[in-house]
């Protein structure tokens, strides 16, 4: 197998393993941050899984040698489609099961479209749109000196991770929460360079053995980390915060490098790729619709819930990808 596919192969399996770390996200806790998580372990194990989507991204889009504005533009209709497509299905579906009026399930469709609701939630596209507009303007630059940039943004991400932990030992709470996900650029920005620049610069020195075993221990103790300040010290289950902080960046880039060094490994979950998009955006009606939140506990019954949900999600993408009229809804 060529390096090449096998750099394909392994930047696909991890997109699937991120979306499936997602579907944790929203299984493995209760409807409220003050509420305890159904999974703690399985909940904040899970917390990687953005940083290395948009890691995915930039490794994709930043190895191009150009970013034309025919792309840019192509970018842009691909994300208006989708958020069209899926602030219709809203509508539908809070008519249809959710048993809303008219005027009620409209509105509720164009907050889905704006990323401003929590059946299907697609805030990153916001944030993709900012960036891809960066990089129509400032792609040549960014290339030129993304080791600088990645360098800056990464100092800038402690830097906002370590005014979080002085607030908090403060009795406040994390710095981030004052700006909307969204909108947190530096945090993104960073992670879609740095998903290029390691794969650029591979860390060859390094053996693979030494990198799996740093995304284990990584794993263990972020997960344990994340509990320890999310839920004991701040009493909230909510960790979309700590992004910024040096080791989980170590933890996510550990993770990344990992999957791009078993190119072989990630063969079965990136067959499971064509269907990734279409899946994560099913899974959140079916989390919405079944009230998996609230009927879920314990760590077994979430377990199993997410397994089941995984599983019904990319079966029934599969499905819909097959039908011409539809194919296009569960694509990206």
């Amino acid at each position: 197998m060529s390096t090449e596919k096998k750099r394909e192969l392994s930047l696909d399996g991890l997109k699937t393993f991120a979306l499936l770390l997602v579907f944790a996200l929203h299984t493995q806790r209760g409807p409220e941050v003050t509420d305890p998580c159904h999974n703690a372990v399985f909940f904040y194990a899970a917390r990687c899984s953005m940083p290395l989507f948009f890691m995915v991204n930039g490794s994709l889009i930043l190895r191009k040698k150009e970013f034309p504005f025919a792309y840019y533009q192509k970018k842009m209709l691909s994300i208006v489609r989708v958020l069209a497509v899926w602030g219709a299905v809203t509508v539908l579906y809070r008519l249809l099961v959710s048993r809303m009026g008219v005027l009620q399930a409209l509105k509720e469709g164009a907050k889905a479209a704006l990323a401003y609701t929590d059946v299907v939630n697609l805030w990153f596209f916001y944030t993709f749109i900012i960036l891809y507009t960066l990089l129509l303007f400032f792609f040549p630059k960014i290339k030129k000196h993304i080791l600088k940039i990645t360098a800056g943004l990464g100092v800038v991400c402690v830097l906002v991770d370590a005014a979080s932990l002085i607030s908090i030992m403060n009795g406040g709470f994390f710095v981030q929460e004052a700006v909307t996900q969204r909108l947190r650029l530096w945090t993104w920005l960073f992670y879609f360079c740095l998903g290029h620049v390691l794969s650029v610069y591979d860390l060859k020195k390094i053996s693979t053995p030494l990198i799996c075993c740093a995304a284990v221990l990584l794993t263990v103790l972020c997960t344990a980390g994340q509990y320890r300040l999310c839920w004991i010290v701040t009493e909230q289950v909510e960790s979309n915060y700590v992004y910024d902080n040096l080791l989980v960046i170590l933890w996510c880039a550990s993770v990344f490098l990992a999957f791009r060094r078993c190119g072989r490994l990630s063969a079965p979950l990136a067959r499971l790729a064509g269907c990734s998009f279409g899946a994560f955006l099913l899974h959140s009606y079916f989390v919405d619709a079944l009230r998996l939140r609230y009927v879920v506990h314990g760590p077994w019954q979430s377990f199993l819930s997410w397994l089941a949900l995984s599983a019904g999600c990319w079966a029934l993408s599969w499905i819909l990808g097959k039908i011409p009229v539809v194919r296009e809804a569960v694509r990206y």
